[in-house]
């Protein structure tokens, strides 16, 4: 086998396991929470927290590349990733859990993803780069719709701490085959981490998301409830904390702007060249590539929840049922490089979009009148292939617009926009669905004529505390009426989970064709003869 070709297969092993975690996790809610003593929006919030900690961290990451080497950085990452994913395995509560996953294991992903891009358009060049793209892209879509079937097996016939250690092998694999990865070599004059920008940015990425996954319990604007820290309530003049973490966060984006604009004025090195974001086809493709991301992300947390809470499916049965998601992605992802090349990539990425809509709406109209698990196949099918055939073109399209000497810290952007992609898209998602369905909830029960008045005061109070437990059982225990009472609140909690769910994706299908419409401004060029020039 050629060297590039084992290059490239290293490298999608160590990206499908980065992929691979970001879903297993979601078929094995209903396990975990029970094992870390947790609840439902704790582990929504250790999904998000882990994708945030790559946000945070994958700037740096690539620009480790230029500090101590591409190679190094990556085999540091794989590494650390290995010690999170072990301490993660055997967690018994939410805070180890959280730091063996989210920190450990999220600051190795951060090392290694940016890495990835960087060491494969350093070292493969012409057609066999196109071609590695399309493979990582395969390689991404497998690891994502792979993720809940796996995670899903282990989960109901193991446990899912095994998928964690799964994970551990096939990164020692990789650390083995390691001998194809060209050594580093680095320039005469090394330049220095830029701390400051690194601080900056993490602190920025960090209020920007928590600020995002605290919608749900705080409420946008006007609070639910005060933010309890260290004794303290704090709901400054009767308003969420919510919007003051966004400000904060971008504030802190603001100044990471101008510590990086003071940084290269002084003739030292950024943590990010601020030129690259005056590339107009990289800034586009970067917002494509941003909201993909989101949707996958949105997608593989509300439909195994959905599944597993209306029709009480284990995980391994959930991971059978998103096999449709499964079909479609590698289908498109891995022949959309190879087939139809006298079609532009924008005009590919445009397409997918219209299938992903197209599935979306074959999703909408199941949740609506379907009553059996498998009837969801058909929509996840179509929608996969939409997102398949955008994988299959946008991150080369994204590289493309950079010259070589700018690919790190290009792919250290592009990784930080995927992974922060990753966490809104499952905090908006979810913060979505747990609102809808409050608010349809405690509608229903004021219009309802089974309730007295006190009844009703009662139930809107416990209900929203009850909620984000999508269980009809819990909410019969939680709310403490009986008799007729009970059965009108379960009805109630079925017909607003149900439209909670359809909102949700009606939302999908909404920034689904945002994203059709930002495509058409993409530029209209083959890659393969830029990428071969480069």
């Amino acid at each position: 086998m050629p060297t590039s070709k084992k290059l490239v297969y290293v490298m999608a092993l160590g990206t499908f396991v980065v992929v691979l975690d970001n879903t297993i996790m979601n078929v094995s809610i209903s396990s975990l929470v029970p094992d870390l003593h947790t609840t439902v929006s704790g582990v929504q919030a250790a999904i998000s927290l882990n994708a945030l900690m790559m946000a945070a961290f994958v700037l740096m990451g690539g620009k480790l590349a230029d500090i101590i080497g591409m190679k190094r950085t990556f085999l540091m990452g794989a590494l650390l990733y290995i010690s999170g994913s072990l301490l993660a395995s055997f967690s018994n509560n939410l805070t180890v859990f959280i730091l063996g996953w989210c920190a450990i294991q999220g600051l190795g992903a951060a090392m290694m993803l940016p890495n990835v891009n960087t060491i494969i358009r350093a070292n493969i060049k012409g057609k066999p780069r196109t071609q590695a793209y399309g493979l990582m892209a395969g390689v991404n879509a497998l690891g994502t719709a792979l993720g809940p079937l796996v995670g899903g097996f282990l989960t109901t016939y193991f446990s899912w701490r095994w998928a964690f250690r799964l994970e551990v092998f096939i990164l020692l694999g990789v650390l083995g085959a390691s001998k194809v990865i060209p050594k580093d070599k680095l320039a005469k004059k090394v330049p220095k981490l830029d701390v400051g920008g690194v601080a900056w940015q993490s602190v920025a990425m960090v209020f920007l998301v928590l600020g995002t996954l605290l919608i749900a319990d705080y409420g946008i604007f006007m609070a639910k409830q005060p933010l309890e820290l260290f004794g303290l309530e704090i709901a400054p003049f009767g308003l969420s904390i919510v919007p003051f973490l966004w400000v904060a966060g971008l504030v802190c984006l603001r100044m990471f702007v101008s510590h990086e604009r003071k940084t290269e004025a002084a003739g030292k090195n950024p943590l990010v060249d601020l030129k690259l974001f005056r590339i107009r086809d990289f800034t586009k493709g970067l917002n494509i590539r941003f909201i993909q991301v989101a949707l996958i992300a949105g997608t593989t947390f509300v439909v195994p929840l959905f599944l597993q809470v209306t029709f009480g499916l284990s995980a391994f049965e959930t991971g059978f049922i998103l096999l449709g998601l499964t079909a479609g992605l590698l289908i498109t992802a891995l022949g959309g490089a190879k087939r139809g090349l006298q079609f532009l990539p924008k005009q590919k990425i445009e397409w997918g979009f219209l299938i992903c809509i197209a599935g979306l709406l074959i999703l909408g109209t199941y949740v609506w009148f379907g009553d059996k698990p498998i009837g969801m196949i058909p929509g996840l099918f179509v929608y996969g292939l939409g997102l398949g055939l955008i994988a299959s073109q946008i991150v080369n399209l994204v590289m493309s617009a950079v010259s070589p000497k700018q690919t790190a810290e290009a792919s250290g952007i592009t990784s930080t926009l995927e992974t922060l992609g990753s966490s809104i898209g499952t905090a908006v998602v979810g913060t979505i669905l747990v609102v809808a369905m409050t608010t349809g909830a405690i509608k229903m029960v004021d219009q309802s004529k089974v309730f007295t008045p006190t009844e009703k005061q009662q139930i809107s109070q416990e209900m929203p505390a009850s909620i984000e437990v999508v269980s009809t059982d819990v909410i019969a225990d939680k709310v403490t009426v009986g008799g007729a009472q009970e059965a009108e609140v379960t009805r109630i909690y079925d017909q607003a989970r149900q439209n909670g769910f359809i909102i949700t994706i009606g939302f999908m299908t909404a920034v689904a064709l945002m994203a059709y419409l930002l495509a058409r401004g993409l530029p209209a060029k083959h890659v393969s003869a830029d990428a071969e020039a480069a």
